[in-house]
């Protein structure tokens, strides 16, 4: 079996009690399954070769089902797969810490887009609002009037349009390419600026007639294209009064006879901006696409229209971005990468030992009921066959497998793997078909 004999004097009482063949269970379970057998009676019955086998065996048991302290009793040999594991407990909550530190400006960075948003295309919308009080400073964000629509409504297709030109920041609008010249303070064409999708949620119709309303509730769900000229974004930052007439010929009217009729108008488009802050030591430039979408909720029809805007801030695999500086990795990059690996080589370890573990426990369960079948002639329970299986080792062997996996994924999130595979297939496949067509011509 691969284990070291160990007589029995040198066994502690304890295990001696609860391993020998002979014990008397004090289980009353056990004594209800079956009778207590002698088996050191058995064994001397037998003869030389098989009672030798089962001293073995007894041997082999007792030392199996000691705990980590009586086995180093024992042998003074370390515990070294209980080592590994609270170094692995420790190794995995500094790469927790670390990677939640990394991460916090990514959660910091969706929070202040979406604070910036509001400032942006809300009109009036203050500093207060933006901070968490109970009771609030200030009452739900809402207009009451035509005109304060045609206001917000201005205010919203102004900020829309002069996005890149007022915003103290790299933002820029949803488009397939930028110029090559200026990518980032990129100045695109008006034409190529996508249109604002309007969705209009409202009920059919509604009609008087001497004081006598007639609801049609079906749901009507309409959707517009805001496909505006030059000239009329000029007119409406001119004048606010322009763009209800601006929205007619789309087709789009907010008239008091609407006012039963529409539930909610959501106005929504997609920019796009870079994600980079030089004070993490780690943080490498990120491109993300923000869905902006700002919906006017008349669903009470009591003349308040509450205004919200919403964001949805995610990742654009086709934007990378790289530090080009003289010195080499960081150290706070050193620290991240040296402790991923570190955690894996752990858990690799803490995999292989476990594994090993619940193996051997297998072959001697196999080798014990074989035994008690064939020479005993006395075969071991199932549930005594389940002793032999360590529960702990299975769960370790599933958790050494997820970490694993996360940290493998981890590393390639931050040092953009897939990016650097990407670069070297073209390089290695792309870049010799070129060779080869040049030596060709």
């Amino acid at each position: 079996m691969g284990r070291e004999q160990i007589p029995l004097g040198q066994m502690p009482n304890s295990s001696r009690r609860s391993t020998e063949f002979n014990d008397n269970a004090s289980n009353s379970s056990i004594h209800s399954r079956r009778p207590t057998i002698n088996f050191q009676e058995l064994l001397e019955d037998l003869p030389e070769p098989d009672r030798e086998t089962g001293e073995r065996l007894r041997r082999h048991l007792q030392f199996f089902f000691m705990n980590p302290m009586e086995k180093w009793k024992v042998r003074r040999q370390l515990p070294y797969k209980l080592v590994l594991q609270v170094l692995k407990i420790i190794f995995v909550t500094m790469q927790l810490i670390l990677f939640a530190e990394m991460r916090m400006s990514h959660v910091d960075f969706v929070e202040d887009t979406t604070t910036v948003m509001r400032h942006r295309f809300l009109k009036e919308w203050n500093d207060d609002r933006d901070a968490l009080q109970y009771p609030p400073a200030e009452g739900r964000y809402s207009v009451y009037d035509d005109q304060g629509l045609n206001e917000h409504l201005s205010f919203l297709i102004n900020s829309y349009y002069s996005i890149q030109n007022d915003s103290f920041a790299s933002f820029s609008y949803d488009v397939s390419s930028h110029p090559t010249e200026n990518p980032l303070g990129a100045q695109i064409i008006f034409h190529s600026i996508p249109p604002i999708e309007v969705l209009i949620d409202r009920i059919s119709n509604v009609s008087a007639n001497n004081n006598t309303y007639d609801f049609d509730i079906r749901e009507v769900k309409e959707t517009k294209r805001l496909n505006l000229t030059e000239s009329e974004v000029f007119q409406i930052g001119q004048s606010d009064d322009s763009v209800r007439d601006i929205l007619a010929t789309r087709g789009i009217t907010f008239l008091p006879e609407d006012a039963l009729k529409i539930s909610t108008v959501t106005f929504r488009f997609r920019l796009r901006t870079i994600h980079y802050s030089p004070t993490a030591g780690d943080q490498k430039p990120e491109c993300y696409k923000i869905a902006v979408s700002i919906k006017f909720d008349n669903s009470r029809h009591t003349g308040q229209v509450h205004v919200t805007l919403a964001t949805v801030v995610s990742y654009v695999n086709v934007c990378n971005g790289r530090i080009i500086k003289g010195v080499g990795w960081s150290f706070d990059t050193l620290l991240i990468g040296g402790t991923d690996i570190f955690v894996l080589i752990l858990c690799i370890l803490s995999l292989i030992l476990c594994c090993r573990a619940l193996i051997k426990a297998h072959l001697l369960q196999v080798k014990t009921s074989d035994y008690f079948e064939n020479v005993l002639k006395n075969p071991i329970t199932v549930t005594d066959q389940l002793d032999f299986l360590n529960m702990w080792y299975v769960m370790i062997v599933v958790n050494d497998v997820l970490i694993i996996l996360g940290t493998i994924a981890k590393i390639s999130i931050e040092f953009q793997v897939c990016f650097a595979l990407k670069i070297w297939f073209y390089r290695e496949f792309y870049g010799k078909s070129e060779e080869k067509n040049s030596f060709h011509r």
